[in-house]
């Protein structure tokens, strides 16, 4: 028997080796045509721009120079020693009569668009003011809070507004009062075999083997670009599952409460200190894209009588208008109004440099008058200020 079992051993064997040999072969002429034909911009991540942090989760490390790549093109990425985004070209701000602290977690980061391009450094260049860039990507409303307390708990009266961006797609969970546990973040063990089978599992298994192909591999990076684009069937949905925030039976008071008294908890603070808040809300892309939901009903007929892309204008729009001291801006009407495909990145699903632009123009008035109305607020504000027509001043 073992004489017979050993030819059979070795035949297998050169037919994996054989099959593996044709297999790369195949996957490196792949790679090589698509760097010829339609070579792709590679993307790669930097995990030394954040830090592990006990008191708020993780931070930016200070100090820190980077360059980063998120789908669409590189970046460099300068952080001053407070933890906050600056431009890279210019040297340390001169003095400045006004200061406006702004927190907000991946849309305020903006680690895909150059810091000149952001709508931060284009209100700077309105104004006089000088703008404290603190936003993290991942955070969530009680990351924004202990941010605005430490912020002004330090400096006091010379801050003279705070900006706090809202996304519709993940600040409002029935988690946003928790503060998470300190992590790294962008790094993974690198492992053989997933730690279990969960999906969770799954992808801290492969995370680390997707960094390495994303920013080395072209064919991987337009097979995956050609995937997302089948899977979306060509509309403005997305590929990403179906918006649990945009489900009537979802977005509860339940769910809605824990992120609601961050912000409740934020803007009292600020009014402590003399100090107005401005609250931005940002929908997601499929609300200003697919505004009657039909393309986001096709793609999910499961839950399509479970559905309304106008649901935050309905639940929670007027829950932080109620909020005393809030002075709110919808971006949804105003997107709706003047904005496209071109205002998101192709890969990266944030605001793209003509998104900052008209995220500028929709809050730049309301920017203005609570700068140079500041000390005529009673308390910081008493009521919110919602206009009909974002871009009717401009």
């Amino acid at each position: 028997m073992q004489t017979l079992e050993r030819p059979g051993r070795k035949r297998w064997l050169k037919i994996i080796v054989f099959e593996f040999c044709i297999l790369a072969a195949l996957a490196l002429l792949f790679e090589v045509g698509v760097r010829i034909l339609k070579p792709q911009v590679l993307t790669h991540d930097a995990p030394d721009l954040w830090q592990p942090d006990e008191a708020i989760g993780w931070s930016h490390r200070p100090n820190a120079r980077v360059n980063i790549n998120t789908g669409d093109r590189d970046v460099d990425i300068c952080i001053d020693q407070e933890g906050d985004r600056v431009s890279c070209l210019t040297g340390p701000p001169s003095p400045c009569p006004q200061k406006v602290l702004v927190v907000g977690d991946s849309y305020t980061e903006a680690v895909a668009i150059p810091f000149e391009q952001t709508v931060w450094h284009l209100l700077e260049q309105d104004s006089d003011a000088c703008y404290e860039v603190a936003g993290v990507g991942g955070y969530k409303p009680s990351q924004y809070r202990k941010l605005v307390y430490d912020r002004l708990s330090a400096q006091g009266a010379s801050i003279d507004l705070v900006v706090l961006n809202l996304y519709v797609g993940n600040d409002f969970t029935d988690t946003a009062d928790e503060i998470p546990p300190p992590g790294e973040v962008q790094r993974r063990p690198l492992r053989l075999f997933p730690a279990g089978l969960r999906t969770g599992h799954l992808r801290d298994w492969f995370y680390p083997y997707n960094q390495w192909l994303e920013s080395r591999s072209h064919a991987y990076v337009g097979l995956r670009a050609a995937i997302r684009r089948i899977r979306s069937r060509g509309t403005n949905v997305g590929i990403w599952g179906f918006p649990s925030v945009l489900r009537p039976s979802r977005l509860t008071d339940e769910v809605l409460e824990p992120s609601l008294s961050q912000v409740r908890a934020v803007v009292e603070r600020a009014r402590e200190a003399g100090v107005p808040v401005l609250v931005t809300l940002i929908p997601l892309r499929l609300q200003v894209l697919d505004p009657d939901g039909s393309e986001t009903r096709e793609a999910f007929p499961a839950y399509a009588d479970d559905f309304d892309p106008d649901l935050s204008t309905q639940r929670i729009v007027p829950r932080l208008e109620g909020i005393p001291g809030v002075h709110l801006v919808d971006l949804l009407p105003g997107l709706r109004l003047k904005a496209s495909r071109k205002h998101w990145g192709n890969l990266d699903v944030h605001f793209s440099p003509v998104g900052h632009e008209l995220w500028f123009e929709l809050v730049r008035s309301e920017v203005r008058g609570l700068l140079q109305n500041k000390d005529s607020i009673p308390g910081a504000g008493t009521g919110s200020a919602l206009m009909e027509d974002r871009g009717a001043a401009h």
